[in-house]
C-alpha cells in the first residue's frame, strides 16, 4: 500500500471480514458482497489470512453470512434468474458426476472434508452460488453501481500487484523465470494473463458507455494498465483471449476502436519487449514443428479423446482426470472443453456450452434494452468477459479458478439483477430498444 501500513494490511482485512459478517447478518446482506469484491482476485493476500481463526474460510463464511442475512429478510436464496434452472442443474449434475467419478477411480465417495476432490468441488460451486447471492443482496441501482466500482478497484489492485511483480526485470530475452503469477497464486502466470485479458476487455466496454469524461478516462486508463500488465505476463493464451474479446466489443458497439487494432497489428514489433516477441514466436520452431508446450497440449488432447471413447455420454466423472496419471505427471488436459468432455461427457459439455451462451445472451439483452449507459456497459462487459474467458480456456483450465473467473459470476449476478430492476421500474421499454436489438446477432450467430 506504500503508506506505512504493509505490516497491518492483513490484520485490517481480517477485521473487515469480521465486520462484514456481522453487517451482512444484522444490517444489509450486500455488505458482505462489498467486502468480497476487491479481494476475489487477491489469492496470495487471502492466503495470508490463514494465520487467523477461520481465516482460510473467509470467502465461504462471508457468503454464508450474506445467505443468512437474505434468509432473515425473507429473500429467496435462489431467486428467479434468467438461467436459474440451468445453473442449479449444472451444479446438481456435477455433484452426481463427482460420485460417478469415485466409482471410476475406485476411491471412497466424495464430499468428505479430507477428500481433495471435495475441496475442488466446493471451490467451484461457490461461484454459481455467488450469482444468486449477488442478485439477492443487491437491491437497487445504487448498490449495483457500488459493486461495479469496487470491482474496478479490485482490477486496479490486481494490476498494481502484477506490475510490481515484473517491473524492473530484464525483458531483453525470454526465460521462464520472467513469468510471475503475481497475486493469482496457484493459478499461475497463465491464470494471471487470462484475468488481465478479461479485465481489459471489460474496462473497454465500461469506458465505451461511461456517462462522462470523468468516468471514461479512468476506465480507459485502467483498461490500458491491464493491457500493459498482460503484455508482461508472457501468456500467449491471454494475448489471443484479449484480441478476440476486444474485437467482439469493437464490432458490436464501438467500431472506431478498430483503428487502434490496425495500428497495433502493423507496428507491435517496434515497441514490445524482445521477450514478448520471442514468446509469441515460440509456438513453432525454425522447422515449423510445435514447441514443447504446444506439442504437450496436443498429446494431452489426443489421449483425452482416446479416453472419451469408453464413456462418451457421461464421461469418467467430475474431477477425475487429475488423478489418472495418463500423460506423465500432467493433471489437466490444458483445454477446459476437452476436460469437460472427458470428465462429464457430451451431456456435461452441452450443459457447459449452454451456460456460456446464456451468459453472453443475457449480457447482450441488458446492453440492448437499458436506458442507463452504465448498465448498458455492464451488459456488454459481461458478454465481452465471457467471450474472452471462453477463448482463454482453449489453452488451459482458467474456468475453475475463483481468483481468475470469480468476477464473471459476480457480473452475471449483477446483470440478472439489473434486468429485474429495469422490469420493476418499467425502464426497459423505449422507442429505441427495438432498433438496438436489430444490431444484436441472433443466438445461432453468436454461437457460430
Amino acid at each position: 500500500m506504500h503508506f506505512g501500513l504493509e505490516l497491518f494490511t492483513i490484520g485490517i482485512c481480517y477485521l473487515a471480514f469480521l465486520v462484514a459478517v456481522v453487517l451482512s447478518i444484522f444490517w444489509k446482506p450486500v455488505a458482505g458482497i462489498f467486502y468480497l469484491i476487491p479481494i476475489i482476485p487477491q489469492q496470495t493476500m487471502r492466503y495470508r489470512m490463514d494465520q487467523y481463526p477461520f481465516g482460510s474460510n473467509v470467502v465461504i463464511l462471508t457468503l454464508v453470512a450474506v445467505a443468512i442475512g437474505l434468509k432473515l429478510r425473507g429473500v429467496p436464496l435462489f431467486g428467479k434468474l434468467p438461467w436459474r434452472g440451468l445453473l442449479i442443474s449444472h451444479v446438481v449434475f456435477l455433484s452426481i458426476s463427482a460420485c460417478l467419478g469415485s466409482l471410476y477411480l475406485n476411491v471412497p465417495m466424495p464430499f468428505m472434508p479430507s477428500d481433495p476432490r471435495f475441496n475442488e468441488w466446493k471451490a467451484y460451486v461457490i461461484m454459481p452460488w455467488m450469482v444468486f447471492l449477488v442478485a439477492g443482496a443487491v437491491t437497487n441501482i445504487k448498490d449495483l453501481k457500488i459493486v461495479l466500482m469496487l470491482l474496478c478497484l479490485g482490477i486496479l489492485l490486481t494490476d498494481k500487484a502484477a506490475w510490481e511483480a515484473v517491473s524492473g526485470r530484464d525483458y531483453s530475452a525470454y526465460s521462464d523465470e520472467l513469468r510471475d503469477p503475481g497475486p493469482m497464486g496457484y493459478a499461475g502466470a497463465n491464470g494471471l494473463g487470462a484475468f488481465l485479458a478479461q479485465s481489459a476487455v471489460f474496462m473497454v466496454a465500461i469506458a465505451t458507455y461511461a456517462p462522462s469524461r470523468n468516468w471514461k478516462l479512468p476506465a480507459y486508463a485502467l483498461a490500458l494498465f491491464s493491457l500493459i500488465c498482460l503484455l508482461f505476463s508472457l501468456s500467449r493464451g491471454g494475448y489471443l483471449a484479449f484480441a478476440v474479446g476486444y474485437l467482439f466489443v469493437c464490432l458490436t458497439c464501438q467500431r472506431k476502436l478498430l483503428i487502434l487494432t490496425v495500428v497495433f497489428a502493423t507496428s507491435w514489433l517496434a515497441f514490445v519487449p524482445e521477450a514478448v516477441k520471442e514468446r509469441v514466436g515460440m509456438t513453432t520452431n525454425e522447422t515449423g514443428d510445435l514447441d514443447h508446450s504446444s506439442e504437450t497440449r496436443v498429446n494431452l488432447w489426443e489421449d483425452a479423446f482416446t479416453l472419451l471413447e469408453s464413456n462418451p455420454l457421461t464421461g469418467t466423472g467430475y474431477l477425475t482426470y487429475a488423478y489418472m496419471g495418463r500423460v506423465g505427471d500432467y493433471k489437466d488436459t490444458h483445454n477446459i472443453y476437452v476436460k469437460v468432455l472427458v470428465e462429464t461427457g457430451w451431456v456435461g459439455l452441452i450443459m457447459f456450452l449452454g451456460l456460456i451462451f446464456r451468459f453472453i445472451w443475457t449480457g447482450l439483452r441488458l446492453f440492448a434494452t437499458s436506458l442507463d449507459p452504465v448498465l448498458a456497459g455492464l451488459g456488454m462487459g459481461l458478454a465481452g468477459w465471457v467471450i474472452c474467458s471462453a477463448t482463454a480456456n482453449f489453452f488451459g483450465d482458467r474456468w475453475n479458478y475463483f481468483q481468475v473467473n470469480g468476477y464473471m459470476w459476480v457480473l452475471a449476478g449483477l446483470t440478472a439483477k439489473a434486468l429485474q430492476l429495469l422490469e420493476e421500474l418499467d425502464l426497459s421499454e423505449s422507442e429505441t430498444a427495438p432498433e438496438v436489438m436489430e444490431s444484436i446477432p441472433e443466438p445461432s450467430e453468436v454461437l457460430a
